[in-house]
Formats: structure tokens, sequence, C-alpha cells
């Protein structure tokens, strides 16, 4: 396993800033839905949005850190300029190192859509243990938490995982990416 260039870490950097405006914009369609989704404990099912910074640049440079640094930096933006503030950046450690963790014990070397999907649970798992604890949701009932739980689950999936994929491939076609090892198979 290599470390991360020069030109993958500006690439990480300048996406990942990006992320992090588009999550603060996200925040506002969030906040129109989540009065409709909280009482059935759905909340979630629009969550896993935010792990794509986790899944989206370790797909595309396949190279460790990858995951950490594009989740912190979507995350120190997001932060920044939305209302929670430095508290996104330790939403983003938690979502991002386990994720790093898992593709280590990958070698960086296995990227079907399995993969990511499994990376994104394992996120999601992070991130709502880390609310259970935070947000206190260990004072909620049992189903609710179980429903919370696996409606991120299913996110961390569908936006997290898929979307992130499918963003990614769809930039490998138009060239934009071919210095990097999700197009130069030669780098894996």
């Amino acid at each position: 396993m290599s470390k991360l260039k020069i030109s993958e870490i500006v690439f990480i950097a300048v996406v990942s800033a990006s992320l992090g405006i588009f999550w603060w914009g996200y925040t506002f369609f969030y906040d129109l839905c989540k009065p409709l989704l909280k009482p059935l404990a759905l909340e979630n099912l629009l969550g896993g949005i935010w792990l794509m910074g986790a899944l989206f640049f370790p797909y595309i440079i396949r190279k460790p850190g990858s995951a950490l640094l594009g989740e912190v930096i979507a995350a120190f933006i997001q932060g920044f300029i939305a209302r929670w503030g430095i508290t996104s950046l330790l939403w983003g450690l938690v979502q991002a190192l386990p994720v790093e963790l898992f593709f280590l014990l990958l070698a960086y070397k296995r990227w079907n859509l399995w993969v990511l999907c499994l990376a994104g649970m394992i996120s999601a798992t992070a991130s709502y243990a880390l609310s259970v604890v935070w947000e206190r949701y260990y004072l909620l009932s049992l189903p609710f938490n179980l429903i919370q739980w696996g409606s991120f689950l299913l996110s961390s999936i569908l936006l997290g995982a898929v979307f992130s994929k499918w963003l990614a491939d769809n930039l490998a076609k138009t060239g934009a990416l071919n210095q990097f090892a999700i197009v130069r198979k030669d780098l894996e």
C-alpha cells in the first residue's frame, strides 16, 4: 500500500470541501423532512449522505487515509457553516475511522458494491453508536433505537455506498479521474 500523493490530497481537499458545502445545503432538506420522519423513528433514512466522504474518496483513490481525510474535511467545512459547529468533526472522525480500518483489513484491494455497502453500514453503526451516547438515545426505547439504526443502515447503503459508487463511476467515465486507481487498475 502506498501513501497518498500530493495530487490526491489536493483532489480530496477540494472535492471534500465542496461536499461539505453540499452537506450544508442538504441540511435544509433534512430539516424539512425531519418532522415527518422523526415520530416514526425514520429520520436516519436521510443520514447516509453524510457518510459519503468516508466512501467516495477511498473508492476513487484506494489508499489509506483517503476516507479519513475526505470525511473530516467535509465535516469541518459543514460544521463551520452549519449549526453543528465543531461537533461535526467528531462525527466525521467516528464515521471515517472504522471505514479506514475495514479497508485496511481488505488491504485496500476489494472495491465492489458489496464492499462499499458493508463499509457504509460499518460507518453508520459507528455514527449511530455515537448518537446513542452523545444525543442520549439510550433514554429512548429499544424498538425506537432499532428502527433508527435500521433506517440508518438502509440509508448508508443507498445514499452512502450506492450513490458514492454511481457518482464516482460516472465521473470516471468522463476521464476526470484518469490519474486515480479507480481508472488505473495498475495502481491497485
